[in-house]
């Protein structure tokens, strides 16, 4: 893409790590196939360098609120996009009936958006197949699950937008994420419905196997940063403004916060790189040692 004065400018707005997180979410696959697929226009990588760094990239910590605002860049990017609405609040009398994330026309269509940022971990039920309250793929907290998304965008989220909205020609859901597999697991043969057997896939562990970082080969000699919020979308990079550490350093600090009463409970996702690579080679969601279990 070659952008317009306009474009640059817009762009230029942006931290590098902002930059980086949108072409995380533009040259991903999607998670989950629902709908067809959005029409934003495919981004460069090239604009990258001019960014200006910044220690925070975002004002908030919520990871929806970061992915979301990112998304409006990217539409406002595309062209033919125009009269793009955000977030619209949808009530009848006090009741507050939902929210729709994106209303917006191209080429004279009008097109209603859902977006998400998912992770889940894939985690067999003892019972069988893959139900709604018996997920094979929960997520980090474990209430939630693969289908309960899917069958909620389905069911309740993308007909919300036409009901109230009836000049709506096409619905998409853009869910973006990784779904992480024990170590040396490969992802079974039969999936759920819906999700793009071309997902990101990541590893994740238990706190009490936090010993494997240092043992296994898989993460052994590597290097890497701890994921802070709303920085949970592109993994280290060398020309990123957070140096790498040695995996024993960040073995010391995994044992340090998941023995600590007040942290104990929160996982932790590794964005961890090969000794001399300069991009992520393994992302890592650790849970705490109870997963998928609520403590107490």
């Amino acid at each position: 893409m070659s952008p317009s004065s306009l474009d640059a400018a817009m762009i230029s707005a942006l931290t590098a790590q902002e930059w980086r997180d949108l072409l995380w979410l533009a040259e991903g696959p999607d998670l989950m196939e629902l709908t067809p697929p959005c029409p934003l226009v495919p981004l460069s990588p090239e604009p990258v360098v001019s960014q200006r760094e910044s220690s925070d990239a975002s004002s908030t910590h919520r990871v929806g609120a970061y992915v979301e605002r990112l998304v409006r860049c990217w539409l406002e990017l595309t062209p033919g996009v125009t009269a793009i609405g955000q977030g619209i609040l949808l009530s009848e009398g006090k009741r507050t009936m939902g929210e729709l994330d994106f209303l917006f026309t191209h080429q004279g269509s009008r097109h209603h958006l859902e977006v998400a940022l998912k992770f889940y971990l894939h985690h067999p039920h003892p019972a069988g197949p893959s139900l709604a309250d018996m997920s094979h793929f929960p997520g980090p907290n474990a209430t939630d699950n693969f289908e309960k998304k899917r069958d909620r965008l389905v069911t309740h989220q993308l007909p919300l937008g036409r009901a109230n909205f009836p000049e709506i020609e096409t619905s998409h859901a853009l869910v973006k994420g990784t779904v992480f597999y024990r170590p040396g697991e490969e992802p079974p043969a039969l999936l759920p419905a819906a999700m793009n057997p071309a997902h990101r896939r990541g590893i994740w562990i238990r706190a009490d196997e936090i010993s494997r970082l240092v043992e296994e080969p898989w993460a052994r000699n590597s290097r890497g940063i701890i994921m802070t919020k709303p920085r949970w979308l592109s993994g280290w990079s060398s020309d990123g403004a957070e140096a790498a550490k040695p995996i024993a350093e960040l073995h010391r600090t995994l044992q340090v916060h998941f023995a600590d009463s007040r942290t104990t409970d929160r996982p932790v996702l590794l964005s961890l790189a090969h000794e001399g690579a300069t991009q992520e080679s393994a992302r890592v969601f650790v849970v705490p040692a109870h997963w998928p279990a609520r403590p107490g």
